[in-house]
C-alpha cells in the first residue's frame, strides 16, 4: 500500500496559513509605509507653511496646523493601529520644529503587549525648517537678514 497519498494536500495545510500570513502581511506593511509618506509630507508641507507665515499668523497657524494633522491621519489613512500627536515648537535661532509621536492604540494579545511589540509609542517624524520672517517678540530669533534657507531635518 502506498503511505504518501495525501502527503501534498496535508503539507499544504500545513504551509498555507504561514504562506498567506507573510503575503497578506507585506501588503498591510506597503499599505502602512505607503501611509506614512502621505502622512510625513503633510507634516513637512506644514512645517514650510509655517515657516514662510509671517509672525502674527503663526499663532493662529500653530493650533490649525496641529487640529488638521490630528484629523487627517483619522480621516484619510486607513492604518488604525497608532494615532499621532502633533507637536509644533520653535526654537532658539528662529526654526519651527514640528514633532509627531504616534500612540498605539487599542489592546492587543497578552504576550504581545507583555513584549512591548509594536512599542507603545514611536516618534517617527521630527521636521525642523528656518522661519523666513521672525519677529523677535513672538519667536527668539536670531539675524533676520540671514540668507540660510529652511530645510528639513527628519522624515
Amino acid at each position: 500500500m502506498n503511505k504518501t497519498r495525501g502527503q501534498s494536500a496535508v503539507e499544504f495545510a500545513l504551509m498555507a496559513p504561514i504562506i498567506f500570513f507573510m503575503i497578506f502581511g507585506m501588503i498591510y506593511g506597503g499599505i502602512m509605509f505607503m501611509e506614512y509618506l502621505h502622512y510625513s509630507n503633510a507634516v513637512r508641507t506644514a512645517a514650510r507653511e509655517i515657516a514662510v507665515s509671517n509672525a502674527t499668523e503663526r499663532k493662529t497657524l500653530k493650533g490649525s496646523k496641529e487640529t488638521y494633522l490630528k484629523e487627517l491621519w483619522s480621516e484619510g489613512i486607513s492604518v488604525a493601529l497608532y494615532k499621532p500627536t502633533p507637536k509644533i515648537t520653535y526654537e532658539e535661532g528662529g526654526d519651527v520644529v514640528i514633532d509627531v509621536t504616534f500612540e498605539r492604540v487599542g489592546s492587543l494579545p497578552l504576550i504581545l503587549d507583555k513584549l512591548d511589540f509594536p512599542p507603545k509609542y514611536i516618534k517617527a517624524l521630527s521636521y525642523k525648517m528656518k522661519l523666513e520672517h521672525s519677529n523677535p517678540t513672538t519667536t527668539p530669533t536670531e539675524d533676520d537678514d540671514d540668507e540660510d534657507e529652511g530645510g528639513d531635518t527628519g522624515g
